[in-house]
């Protein structure tokens, strides 16, 4: 190795004197033989200023020797007598090198070096910024278990992850596949997704009942998590069946930016404007809301137009967009126009409003035109049931229903002082047919407190959510007994009403309508979604065996349904998703059993009819003449 120039090095005889000599390249004269050991006493300093290096490393490569500076920067060594090469290392000063002469008897050296840049790998600091409401919420927490996809504000930054995309108006940047492409993409990755009607969003704990999740703007979400399978996550499925959803199905939940100050918010919110000064004519205003048609929600950050035709015909267009709460304004129209507005929200569109101010050509002050806007986001939901006696298992005629907002006071509730009577949201009252039938049609969306009862069957009340444009099943189960108390040990086992939503594939198939047609008739047996995940069945052999007169024959190991109710038969045919996939008159054990054909996460649902006579018309092939099962994937 070179010597450095930066250093010096001075010997020090024992007669004392002095030679000062530069570690770049200065060799002492070379002894031509070793006689001796030779003891080195020497001192390491800053070569500018004069203090002492401690903690330096003095070594003889060559020797394998080496010792450390102390506090003052001494160091001792004994060598042979001969030329050495001396190595000093410090992490301020870097590696140095020189060649010393070594006589007979002690030597005294005092070296001196400058400091010397060291390169050292970057030093990497990951600082992450955990908002105490995502804190609060659990969202790290479950962050921390690796299931499902966590986004931070950071990632929502940056643009986020294509699963989270798929919804207009919530941000350019973000939204870049369509609301399909998150849906196949949910059920790709989830075990139970394909029984779900869609993704269930839920805004800060909260169902999103009406799609105000395509009207969020991009700086007001402050997390997202994606969960294919969220009864998998410890901790979320006591979050997602409070929101009235269902743990089992594909969830998105955003956490909106609620941590924002005051300050912040006020810089993020959008300020309507303002009509200005009124010189020669006042300008036309027109202010509203926007709402949801049906439940009259207000919409946040709709889009707003209006329609201007001027005299010869000719029409441009004006925007403007809604606040926080829902209200826009325009503030200079010309009130001889025609102008008429509408409003849009998640890509739906509302009804054109014709505005029409009252001549004020000369008016001192501006006064306002008001038109509320609506855009139909929701659409009705409805309810189906029927009522069933817990004890005898039979269905249950002539029971009363009821159902009312679940927020609103029982229809039989004593008026208060000073009030009228009932309020409007009393609800509306049913009575179950002779099969236990109820429908109650064109609800809006909302939560429900239902009530059923019946005089020798006993009481049953619970809450069921009416999603959008959709049908809920509920199965009601009277019994005259009390239930247990809300506090006791297992108050799961005292639910009597079980509300589920309708698979909308299985409404195209026409499941529903044939289960309802099978209750009049008592001609087949039908497992939905939320039987089957209850009674978590290893094989569908074993979901099967439920039905009483179905068994199964294993003459080689492989199995096949068999019916005990129709005559002279053995062999059930077997349909998939419509199609005859196993003819019950040549069964063949060579192409695998009913277990072959789907594991049991993999159905929506499955219909059983033990003889020919129950078949409905579209099952009735040659081959069903000993009944048939019918499997609807998911």
């Amino acid at each position: 190795m070179n010597p450095t120039p930066a250093s010096t090095i001075s010997r020090r005889p024992t007669v004392g004197a002095l030679a000062a000599l530069a570690l770049a390249g200065l060799a002492l004269p070379r002894s031509a033989v070793a006689q001796q050991p030779v003891e080195i006493a020497g001192r390491l300093l800053d070569a500018s200023t004069g203090a002492p290096i401690s903690a330096a490393l003095v070594s003889i490569p060559a020797l394998d020797i080496s010792t450390l500076t102390n506090t003052d920067g001494a160091f001792h060594l004994v060598v042979p007598a001969g030329s050495h090469t001396f190595e000093i290392r410090h992490i301020g000063y870097g590696t140095r090198t020189t060649e010393v002469e070594a006589p007979d008897g002690t030597l005294s050296l005092e070296i001196r070096i400058e400091p010397a840049a060291i390169e050292v790998a970057p030093l990497e600091v990951d600082i992450e910024w955990r908002p105490s409401y995502l804190e609060q919420v659990g969202f790290y927490d479950r962050r921390a278990h690796g299931l499902g996809r966590f986004y931070d504000p950071e990632d929502i930054r940056r643009g986020g992850d294509p699963l989270i995309v798929g919804w207009r108006n919530l941000s350019e940047s973000i939204l870049t596949t369509n609301r399909a492409q998150l849906q196949q993409e949910l059920f790709r990755t989830s075990g139970g997704g394909g029984l779900c009607e869609g993704p269930q969003i839920l805004i800060d704990g909260r169902r999103d009942r009406v799609g105000l999740m395509t009207g969020l703007a991009h700086h007001r979400i402050g997390g997202v998590e994606v969960h294919g399978e969220p009864h998998k996550v410890p901790g979320l499925e006591p979050l997602i069946r409070a929101a009235g959803e269902d743990p089992f199905c594909p969830t998105i939940i955003v956490w909106t930016r609620q941590w924002l100050t005051a300050a912040e918010l006020e810089e993020r919110r959008i300020v309507l404007c303002e009509p200005g000064p009124i010189t020669q004519r006042a300008p036309l205003v027109v202010e509203g809301t926007v709402t949801d048609a049906l439940t009259g929600i207000l919409l946040p950050r709709a889009t707003v137009t209006a329609w201007i035709t001027e005299p010869g015909g000719r029409r441009r267009e004006k925007e403007t967009t809604a606040d926080d709460n829902g209200r826009f304004r325009f503030c200079d129209l010309d009130p001889r126009m025609d102008v008429s507005i509408w409003a849009r929200f998640a890509g739906l569109s509302g009804d054109l409003a014709p505005v029409a101010p009252e001549p004020a050509p000369l008016a001192a002050d501006t006064v306002p035109v008001m038109r509320d806007l609506a855009v139909p986001i929701s659409r009705h939901g409805h309810v189906a049931g029927r009522v069933f006696d817990l004890r005898r298992g039979d269905p249950v005629p002539g029971a009363e229903i009821r159902l009312a907002a679940a927020d609103a006071a029982p229809a039989d509730a004593a008026p208060a002082p000073g009030d009228r009577g009932p309020p409007a949201e009393a609800g509306v009252r049913t009575t179950s047919d002779e099969h236990g039938l109820f429908a109650i049609p064109d609800l809006v969306p909302g939560d429900y407190r239902l009530t059923v009862s019946h005089p020798d069957a006993g009481v049953a009340a619970d809450t069921i959510p009416v999603p959008s444009g959709s049908t809920v099943d509920v199965r009601v189960e009277l019994d005259p007994t009390p239930p247990p108390a809300p506090d006791s040990a297992s108050p799961a086992a005292g639910r009597r009403i079980v509300a589920e939503r309708r698979h909308p594939r299985l409404v195209e198939v026409g499941f529903y309508e044939r289960r309802r047609e099978s209750a009049m008739r008592d001609r087949g047996h039908f497992f939905t979604p939320e039987r089957i995940r209850a009674l978590a069945p290893t094989r569908l052999t074993d979901l099967l065996t439920e039905v009483d007169g179905l068994g199964e024959i294993c003459p080689r190991q492989t199995c096949r349904p068999v019916s005990r109710r129709a005559r002279r038969c053995s062999h059930m045919s077997v349909y998939l998703n419509g199609a005859l996939v196993m003819d019950g008159r040549a069964w063949n054990f060579d192409r695998g059993s009913v277990d072959d054909l789907a594991a049991p996460h993999e159905v929506a649902a499955i219909e059983v009819y033990l003889r020919s006579v129950s078949l409905p018309g579209e099952f009735t092939a040659p081959a069903d003449r000993c009944g048939a099962i019918v499997i609807w994937s998911g």
